[in-house]
């Protein structure tokens, strides 16, 4: 009697209920086979709670992909709204750099203070010249204490570089100043890099944030590093962001923010920043030479600053300095064209081509224009002679 009930019910014998509720076997076997015919959100086998019901699971991202996302952000969205919520878990790599902040500052400060000067952090040209002056005659005094200028320039220059704290050029300058060209060149190159690699780090932890914040200039930087992908050769991004730094166009402080939070690898930022900044670092550092020339030069009476500006070695410094300051800006649709992967030549085609489509578009409207204005007139006279035979045939016999 209960299989030929259960058979008028459409139940097959796998179906069936326990016999006994207290059995083991039969109990799992209940549960795993009721899960089939139960509805989804009543299924024991998978429970779901409010809005969890509705969360997407991740999709695998492309290997070669520069945007790595971060793995604090959970996206949930619901199919009867259209829109999307983002939860931002605090964890600790974000309580980690809020931390560091204050403690890296107080560290800058602890180190300034070891060196013999008697004024703070120069914020003018004349403070410039009085901090060069008195580490000048601080480095003469033996080897110990250009390690100790070097060490705490470097800690100050990462440190600028790592939280966007403008006047790190104040660095250069005097770096210029204080050591040889080649080694000042070469010193902040690598400082300027590393701190730049820091900012990234640094940035990484508050992507989930500075995507919500800023979800435009991201796209746009991240279009910019990866290129195009229907192309069969890519630029490299360390390429790309070498170009970057080179046109100057974006700050450094938003490259390196973009790079931490679009997940360029690490050793793409190392040299994208190296090389990028190498110019304008040395255009910097030949300014400090320049002037702790001018300042120290014992100056007779018979030697001008004409004389001393007109000297080989001062024209070749201005020579070498004007030609590293023009080179990035004259050849910035060179860099831009070599950034969009296309030639000066491509350039010049394409824009010629969008120039011809312009105005075969132009010239359509305007025909379209004579045209819609001559086609006007007769249907305007045909409505007239219209409006005539109705009022003639109204009128009385």
């Amino acid at each position: 009697m209960f299989s030929r009930w259960v058979q008028s019910m459409h139940l097959s014998s796998d179906h069936t209920f326990p016999s006994s509720a207290s059995t083991p076997s039969s109990h799992s076997r209940a549960s795993t086979d009721d899960s089939s015919i139960l509805p989804l959100s009543a299924s024991p086998s998978s429970s779901y709670f409010g809005d969890d019901l509705f969360t997407e699971k991740p999709q695998p991202k492309a290997k070669g992909s520069l945007w790595e996302g971060h793995p604090s952000v959970r996206v949930l969205s619901r199919p009867s709204r259209d829109r999307t919520l983002i939860h931002f878990p605090v964890h600790s790599p974000v309580l980690f750099v809020l931390i560091l902040f204050p403690l890296s500052t107080a560290l800058v400060a602890l180190c300034m203070s070891t060196l013999p000067i008697t004024m703070s952090w120069p914020r003018t040209l004349p403070d410039l010249a009085q901090l060069g002056r008195e580490l000048h005659g601080y480095t003469q005094s033996g080897p110990l204490s250009i390690a100790h200028v070097i060490a705490v320039i470097s800690v100050v220059t990462i440190w600028m570089h790592s939280w966007s704290v403008p006047g790190s050029v104040l660095a250069n300058v005097l770096s210029g100043a204080l050591f040889p060209p080649a080694l000042a060149v070469l010193l902040l190159t690598l400082l300027t890099t590393l701190g730049s690699l820091s900012a990234s780090v640094l940035a990484a932890p508050l992507g989930p944030f500075l995507t919500r914040l800023m979800p435009r200039p991201l796209e746009m930087t991240r279009s910019v590093l990866e290129g195009d992908d229907s192309k069969a050769e890519t630029t490299a991004p360390w390429v790309r962001l070498s170009i970057l730094r080179l046109i100057g166009v974006v700050p450094w402080s938003g490259i390196n923010i973009a790079c931490g939070v679009c997940g360029v690898a690490v050793w793409d930022c190392f040299l994208g920043a190296l090389i990028g900044s190498l110019p304008w670092t040395a255009v910097t550092c030949q300014i400090g030479d320049i002037l702790q020339t001018l300042a120290t030069n014992p100056r007779p009476t018979s030697q001008s600053v004409q004389s001393i500006l007109t000297s080989p070695e001062i024209v070749t410094k201005l020579a070498l300095l004007s030609f590293l300051s023009l080179a990035p800006i004259l050849g910035r649709n060179h860099l831009r064209a070599w950034l969009s992967q296309q030639t000066p030549v491509e350039v010049a085609v394409a824009t010629a081509e969008e120039r011809a489509t312009r105005w075969a578009w132009v010239k359509e409207w305007q025909s379209r224009m004579r045209s819609s204005s001559r086609t006007r007139t007769p249907s305007a006279a045909q409505k007239e002679l219209e409006t005539l035979i109705r009022e003639k045939e109204s009128l009385p016999l």
